[in-house]
């Protein structure tokens, strides 16, 4: 065999030997070496989604042809939480919502059951400012014309969907609206948050309510306000955000601390009796840690609606009588 030939068939098996071994590399399961799975599913990224049909929006959905466009919800979660908290969230209050609910996380979370957005060159780090923030892009991007409210919501709060929706419906969406529990920091923080006299910021943990109007504004600007951080606390840096590009700060309302409520226990939190007063006013129940109190909380309010309708329903029986 003539020198040349020689060394093109060497070059040519090198060449497929390489190929072989990263072709099996990305293809292999992490917890078996014999077996194999798709390349595409195991190497999918956040380019290939259809941002419609992985929230089961139609194309021609809109918010006023839809009674499912009042809200979408972006959950903050970790590739720790997607078979626990993120799981409990979308199967309870997450199929009861007046819209459409994701999960973003890091760039290498998969989770084939949820709605999950991996995000591009974000990790689970904390504290989560660039989920945060690209979090709201990647929403403005893909679902900005389509709804009427954006929720940024932990993977350990409680969302009920009815007073939800009947809290939204009574907010115009169409001028800049910053929803939440207002703060400022204790005084011994206030100087190292930076905040004027005048400023504020919504507290992550029970919920987060933007308009329409205020992502508008605020979106295109995300990459500039990462640049900038004063902090390292995520909402205190989204407030200052939405403050410098929209215009608006948090809702100064007492009443807010009532229905997006944060239960100071930590973990005991809404551990124990539920038939309480700040438990039935609320829209946000925050923080459920243990993701099972996360079904127990959503049983507890599907019997307490049926038991009212039935209640409902014999007073009206009694009345025509």
């Amino acid at each position: 065999m003539p020198r040349r030939s020689r060394w093109m068939h060497l070059v040519t098996g090198l060449v497929a030997g390489v190929t072989l071994g990263v072709f099996l590399k990305l293809c292999l399961r992490s917890g078996s070496r014999t077996t194999m799975e798709p390349c595409p599913e195991a190497a999918r990224s956040i380019s290939d989604l259809d941002p419609l049909n992985l929230v089961g929006l139609a194309p021609n959905e809109t918010v006023q042809n839809s009674n499912r466009t009042l809200v979408f919800v972006g959950v903050m979660t970790a590739e720790q939480y997607l078979t626990s908290r993120a799981k409990a969230v979308y199967e309870t209050w997450g199929q009861e919502l007046p819209g459409r609910i994701a999960f973003f996380s890091s760039e290498v979370s998969r989770a084939p059951d949820l709605p999950l957005i991996p995000l591009k060159n974000v990790d689970d780090s904390y504290p989560p400012q660039k989920k945060s923030f690209l979090m709201l892009l990647y929403m403005y991007e893909k679902y900005g014309d389509k709804f009427e409210w954006f929720m940024r919501a932990d993977d350990d709060v409680y969302v009920r969907g009815d007073k939800l929706e009947e809290f939204l419906r009574s907010v115009d969406s169409r001028k800049p609206q910053f929803i939440g529990q207002a703060g400022r920091g204790t005084g011994a923080e206030r100087d190292a948050l930076a905040l004027d006299y005048n400023e504020n910021f919504c507290m992550g943990g029970p919920g987060v309510l933007i308009s329409q109007e205020t992502l508008r504004r605020v979106a295109p600007h995300v990459k500039y306000c990462l640049k900038h951080l004063y902090t390292t606390h995520e909402d205190v840096e989204l407030g200052r955000c939405v403050a410098k590009f929209a215009g608006v700060s948090c809702t100064w309302s007492y009443d807010m601390q009532t229905i997006l409520h944060h239960n100071g226990s930590g973990e005991l939190a809404y551990t124990s009796r539920l038939k309480t007063r700040e438990v039935h006013r609320a829209i946000t129940l925050h923080p459920v840690k243990d993701h099972r109190q996360m079904y127990r909380i959503h049983t507890y309010f599907k019997v307490s609606l049926h038991q009212s309708r039935w209640s409902n329903g014999i007073c009206e029986i009694v009345g025509s009588s």
